[in-house]
């Protein structure tokens, strides 16, 4: 497992060095950490506010639509209903923005390399059409979670774009973009920063951070 995991985290920092479209902080955006959170719990309704202003200062906004990567992203987030137990519908332009979202990652040297990762581990398909068509079933796939039987989820949304069980809890939602887009029209409500194991607070140019917020009535303890 120690072998696996190296090899990982060597992928992964090679994954992060090869993405030339990452924006760079100080430059292409700014934070304000300010405070730090208080202790929450999963289903909290309301937590202690320990920043009075939004996490993100600024961003440059000509980054997200001239990039195709971050552009073909952003058309997807406003493709679901975050609530689980309510069935999505999949409309015929959305499948055409999912393509052209994969069309967009697949031509970089990332995706390149994790597709060369996988083919090593004969996880992938050595064909590009193939690999797509994975990519698409394990990130668009509909299926059902334990609310129902009708597709309320699939792993893109998830991930990517978060969602909320029984107005009481925020499932998910690990990307900043999406982040940042909620919070610049006020949905989601920045807490604070929560500090990692060995390290009192945050930096401003951390490109990882553990944070507090809430979202749609919810709080999300970690995030």
């Amino acid at each position: 497992r120690k072998a696996l995991n190296h090899e990982l985290s060597k992928l992964f920092s090679d994954m992060w060095d090869m993405d030339v479209n990452r924006l760079v902080p100080g430059k292409d955006y700014t934070i304000d950490l300010q405070g730090k959170a208080d202790v929450a719990q999963q289903g909290d309704s309301a937590v202690q506010d320990s920043a009075a202003r939004h996490l993100f200062h600024n961003v440059n906004e000509e980054c997200l639509k001239s990039i195709k990567t971050f552009a073909t992203f952003i058309s997807l987030l406003d493709n679901y209903e975050t609530s689980t137990g309510m069935a999505e519908v999949v409309t015929p332009e959305e499948i055409v923005e999912n393509n052209c979202f994969l069309d967009a990652i697949l031509a970089t040297e990332v995706m390149k390399l994790a597709h060369e990762y996988l083919l090593k581990k004969t996880l992938a398909k050595p064909n590009l059409a193939d690999f797509k068509y994975q990519l698409y079933d394990i990130w668009f796939q509909l299926y059902a979670r334990k609310e129902g039987d009708r597709p309320d989820s699939c792993g893109f949304e998830h991930v990517f774009v978060g969602e909320t069980r029984r107005g009481k809890q925020i499932l998910d939602l690990h990307n900043w973009v999406q982040f940042y887009l909620q919070e610049k029209r006020n949905q989601i409500d920045y807490k604070g920063y929560v500090s990692r194991k060995n390290k009192t607070r945050p930096h401003k140019d951390d490109q990882v951070l553990s944070i507090q917020f809430s979202w749609k009535g919810s709080v999300k303890p970690i995030g």
